[in-house]
């Protein structure tokens, strides 16, 4: 049986010139749903102007880790601020991909394959 701690979230911050980059690796579900929430409110606090949340690795997400990047989208929106969601995975069939595209959240979110 597999450790739930060996399939969580692998949360990567950088720091570049014009923007953070939230870099996330593996299923954002659960309790790693809060994690994600509390580095992105940490951005946001300090009036990053411009976020990118990187999926590109990201194999799962479940209708929290969505709604809370729907969330933040609206929020920094509302202020003029940015976020961007980064998925360099190029295959319509990966299951990001789909689920963007089947929320309609391919329309609404500035979904990007670079920066």
């Amino acid at each position: 049986m597999t450790d739930a701690r060996d399939e969580s979230v692998d949360i990567n911050v950088k720091k570049e010139e014009t923007a953070s980059v939230v870099e996330l690796k593996g299923r954002i579900a659960d309790l790693d749903v809060k994690r994600v929430q509390h580095k992105i409110q940490q951005l946001y606090k300090k009036k990053v102007p411009r976020i990118i949340i990187d999926v590109s690795k990201t194999s799962f997400l479940d209708s929290h880790g969505l709604g809370t990047i729907v969330y933040f989208h609206t929020l920094m929106q509302k202020e003029g601020r940015q976020l961007l969601i980064l998925n360099t995975n190029g295959d319509r069939s990966a299951y990001i991909n789909r689920l963007f595209e089947l929320t309609n959240l391919d329309k609404v979110l500035n979904i990007v394959q670079q920066v």
